[in-house]
């Protein structure tokens, strides 16, 4: 009996998850400005793993879509 379970394309999406400098470069903030937001009360979503913070690509793109301002 085989008790691993093979995870494939079909059974999950995994996603892009950014390091906060990456992130901060994405949406042109210092990776400093990130950490404030995550203490002044997150407006950029961020996942925590363990220690680490990570910041998912589609988190930041809902982000800077939500910022656009005037006529689309």
């Amino acid at each position: 009996m085989n008790t691993q379970t093979e995870i494939t394309t079909t059974t999950a999406t995994v996603p892009v998850l950014l390091t906060q400098d990456e992130a901060a470069r994405v949406i042109n903030k210092s990776p400093k400005w990130l950490e404030r937001d995550r203490w002044a009360g997150p407006t950029v979503p961020y996942v925590k793993l363990g220690r680490s913070v990570r910041y998912r690509v589609a988190d930041l793109l809902a982000y800077i879509e939500g910022n656009v301002q005037g006529a689309a």
